[in-house]
This record gives structure tokens, sequence and C-alpha cells, in this order.
């Protein structure tokens, strides 16, 4: 935790040290400090022997430091003509510096304050965030849920890529929840967009099927298809949910190794005719999706490792004698496609039987990622790599 603490710090103040390089208050305090130094070390030498008060050049920076910040404690006096005149000099110098110095930092600070509105910020100072590529007009909404049903994830570690406009995140952000949302604008599928979002440090990346540009279906899944394969680029581990609206699509995602998959159609599509043949099943389906507190929803948990490799109803028994949840299946193949697929092909080679060997090479071929097997039966045996998937309240 404290190695993760002085990391962000680290990135933090390097991202503002990058930002303040690009001002001219680094060549201001530069010609000041020059000055400083200068001024100290020649009203030193001009009053050298001829007044006791400045009997080293420490004095004469003193004397600078105090005059300089206009203070004035009166402790040392110039009392040469050279002497005074600098003592002039350093007067105005610094009445000018810290109007200078002052205006320069304010001017930073709104500068700072814009380009984070505008979404020109580069985001390095957050890791483990969770990034979300692209625009809804519900998306207040879509985050509020998103808060409400995890509650490990504020809003400062949410990032939004989009070109939308700067007032559309403004409104967003009325909300006191979404306050602190972060913004990098830009072309959401582009890799220097991806990188100001720091998107090889973030946990989670959800792409939308952003039709604010376009509304044409094959150009907005295209774009969605390039996003995946560019975030995947950068990092394999990195969990990405997408969503599309055309399934010809779905195997370009499957072959960028997209971890989850959204048919926002199908779901509407499905529910009107569920709700068609069975009466009250989209009340049940809102009921179950919903974030609010105090209904039953559905969640999914980590397994105890002791579970793994044991039967389906042994672990059904301890979820309701000790946990009182509803165990209603197991969601196979969760986490990093890449990792499992290199634990799954290493298991497969342990074996001598070649016939045995190519088999189990295939079943690694056709891995499915987040796989649910709703009620299985009791000799079901529980995989690695795998999630409960209950109703709880």
């Amino acid at each position: 935790m404290v190695a993760k603490r002085l990391t962000s710090f680290r990135k933090r103040a390097e991202g503002f040290v990058w930002t303040f390089r690009h001002t001219r208050l680094p060549r201001l305090i530069v010609a000041f400090t020059a000055f400083f130094l200068a001024a100290g070390a020649a009203v030193s030498l001009f009053e050298r022997g001829r007044n006791p008060q400045f009997s080293t050049i420490a004095d004469g920076w003193w004397w600078v430091i105090v005059t300089f910040s206009t203070t004035g404690y009166g402790d040392k006096v110039p009392v040469t003509p050279e002497g005074r005149i600098t003592a002039v000099l350093t007067i105005l110098a610094g009445i000018v510096a810290m109007a200078v110095i002052s205006g320069s930092l304010a001017s930073f600070f709104v500068d700072q304050n814009s380009r984070a509105r505008r979404g020109l910020m580069q985001i390095t100072r957050l890791q483990n965030h969770f990034i979300i590529c692209g625009w809804k007009d519900q998306m207040q909404e879509i985050l509020l849920d998103m808060l409400s049903l995890s509650p490990d994830l504020s809003a400062r570690m949410i990032v939004i890529v989009s070109n939308i406009e700067g007032e559309k995140v403004d409104e967003l952000r009325h909300a006191k929840e979404l306050k602190t949302v972060n913004f990098v604008r830009g072309d959401y599928f582009s890799d220097s967009a991806l990188a100001r979002a720091n998107v090889k440090q973030a946990r989670k990346v959800l792409v939308l099927s952003d039709v604010y540009e376009s509304a044409a279906t094959s150009e907005v899944d295209s774009k969605t298809v390039m996003t995946v394969l560019t975030v995947k680029s950068i990092s394999k581990d990195i969990y990405v949910c997408a969503e599309l609206i055309d399934r010809k699509y779905e195997v370009y995602l499957k072959q960028a190794m997209c971890d989850e998959i959204i048919f926002t159609s199908d779901f509407n599509k499905r529910i009107l005719g569920s709700a068609s043949a069975i009466s009250g099943m989209s009340h049940i389906i809102r009921e179950l999706l919903s974030h609010e507190v105090s209904t039953t929803h559905l969640a999914t948990l980590d397994i105890q490792p002791d579970f793994i490799g044991k039967p389906y109803h042994e672990f059904r028994t301890f979820m309701h004698l000790e946990t009182g949840r509803v165990l209603l299946g197991i969601l196979e193949n969760t986490g990093s496609p890449n990792r499992m697929k290199l634990d799954a092909l290493r298991d497969a080679q342990k074996t001598s039987d070649v016939s045995q060997l190519v088999a189990n090479l295939q079943s690694v071929k056709g891995l499915e990622v987040n796989k649910p097997v709703l009620v299985p039966e009791d000799a079901y045996v529980i995989p690695k790599h795998s999630r409960a998937i209950v109703l709880e309240r």
C-alpha cells in the first residue's frame, strides 16, 4: 500500500513538474536567483571594510533576502553610495518579482484548470483506474449506477475519453457524486488519447457504441474494434468490455481478445420477447439489475481456493449455511484471457499421451471467456479461474 502511494505521488509530481517546465516560471526563477546572488555579492564588496555589518558574503545574501522580499528588518543597512544604489535596485526588483511571479502562478493554475476542463491534461497520477471510451446521452445515469454498484470505485478513478465538448462534461459534473470525474478529449481509439488517459496502468476499459460523431452502425462498431485492438496492444492483461451494435463484428472482438462483449440491441429484443411470453419478466429483470441498496441483485464473488476442484454441491451448501446467499451458478474463465490461456496451455501439456495432448490443446484454443454455467449438476467440478454467480441483498 505504501509503495503504491509513493508511486502515485511520484507520478503526480512528475506530471506537475512536466507542466511547470512548459511555463515561463522556471526562466523567471532563474533570472531572479541570478540577480539575488549578484546583488548579495555586490553589496558585500561595496560595504566590506567600511561597514562592519557586512563582513562576509553571507551577510550580503541575508540582506538581499530581507530586502528583496520587502520585509526590511533593518538589522543591516548599506552606508556607501554604491551599496545604497544596490539597495534601491534590490527593492524595485523585489516589487517586480512579487508581481510577476504571483501573476505567473495565477496564470499557471488557471491554465491547468482550463486544460482539465477541455480534456487536454495528461492523466499520469492514476493507477488501477476505470476508463470509459466514448459517450452516451445517458452518461450521468450510467456513471451513477456504476458508482452505486462498485463501492471500491470513486469518481476520481474514472476517466472518460471522447471528442465530446467540455460543456457536456461540465453538465455531467453537476451531480455532486461526479465532480471529480476525469476527462481526456480525443479519439478514443487513438494511441495518443489512450496514452494521455494512462491506459497502461488502468484496471478496466469500457468501450461504448458511440453514435455522437456518426450514427452509421458499421463505423461505430469499427471504432469499437479499433479501440479494443489498441488497448490490447498496449497491455494484454487489461480487462476490456466492449459494446457492439451488429453481431457480425463479434468475431473481430474475440480475435482481439476482448474479455466481455455487450450486445445492447440483443438485450432489448430479448427483454421485449420475454415480456410478451412471460408475464412480469421485464419487472424481474429490472429488479435484478437495479442499483438500489434495499433490493436483491445479481453479483459475482470470488470462490475460496479450498472449493476449486471440488463438487458444486459442497460449495452450494457452504454458501447457503455460511453466507445466506443464493448460489445460481458458476462463471468460468474469469480474469485475464492471456493468463488463463497460458495456465491452460501448461496444464494441457502435462500428459504423455499424444492424442490427449491434441485434445487438450484444442480445448485451450476454444476457451470461452466469462462463460456462465447456471444451476449445474451436483457432481459438476468447479474449475480454476471461476467466480460464483449469486443473488444477494
